[in-house]
Order: C-alpha cells, then structure tokens, then sequence
C-alpha cells in the first residue's frame, strides 16, 4: 500500500478499501473510525460489495488524504480493528 502512496501528491482523494467480516457490527465499526479520520458522504462516498458466499463485505470509502502520515493513520486504525481482514 505505500508503495503506491509515494507517487501522490497531497492532498487527493484515495480510494480506502477495507474488507470486512460480515455482520459483529463490522461496518459501523468501519464507518467510525473513517468518520474520525476524514469527512465523506455517506451516500456518494461509500461502496460496499458482499463476497459470493456473502461472508465477507468490501468497504471503499473515497476520502481526502492531506498527506502520507494521514493516509498511513487511516490504515493504522482500520487494521487494528479486529473484524477487518485486509485492507487494500
């Protein structure tokens, strides 16, 4: 993930991608620490897609990122949360 981050320049939107386990309350946990982390919409912002078997959600949150160190915080505090399985 930083590997691609070195060619950015700040600030920018990114495309935050989380992939959760279904249900444990795994999106508002998602939608929590984003919503410390940066300002979205809800609505025009967010995409979520189920797995095929529908045990897993993918979670894009299209942000604004004002630097490296934010956008490395924001996947700091997503992998912490024990119901993400990878970020991307």
């Amino acid at each position: 993930m930083m590997g691609e981050a070195t060619g950015l320049e700040f600030p920018c939107a990114y495309p935050v991608k989380a992939m959760v386990r279904t249900g444990q309350g795994a999106h508002e946990a998602v939608m929590a620490v984003m919503e410390r982390q940066a300002i979205f919409s809800r609505e025009d912002d967010v995409s979520i897609k189920l797995s095929k078997n529908g045990a897993y959600e993918s979670i894009t949150i299209e942000v604004t990122v004002h630097s490296r160190a934010h956008l490395e915080s924001i996947y700091t505090d997503l992998r912490a949360l024990e119901v993400v399985v990878m970020t991307l």
